[in-house]
């Protein structure tokens, strides 16, 4: 995986565009993603990547490139 398919699938799952994302956006202070966002971006980030994803992970990772190390880690434990 990487950053770019990140940004299409969190863009698809917020219904906005990708150009407003990079590696450095948070998804709560320059999107504005609220919890029941996070936890639909937190269902779909599952089933699009196949991995055991918690809400509290998406959180607490916030920004996109925090977001994707922590993806990249869980597929290599996987």
């Amino acid at each position: 995986m990487d950053e770019n398919t990140l940004i299409e699938a969190i863009a698809k799952s917020l219904g906005i565009s990708s150009r407003e994302m990079t590696a450095a956006t948070s998804l709560t202070n320059e999107i504005g993603v609220d919890s029941i966002e996070m936890v639909k971006l937190c269902r779909d980030l599952r089933k699009t990547f196949h991995c055991d994803l918690e809400f509290c992970e998406v959180k607490e990772a916030d920004t996109i490139e925090n977001l994707l190390i922590h993806l990249s880690e869980k597929s290599r434990a996987s």
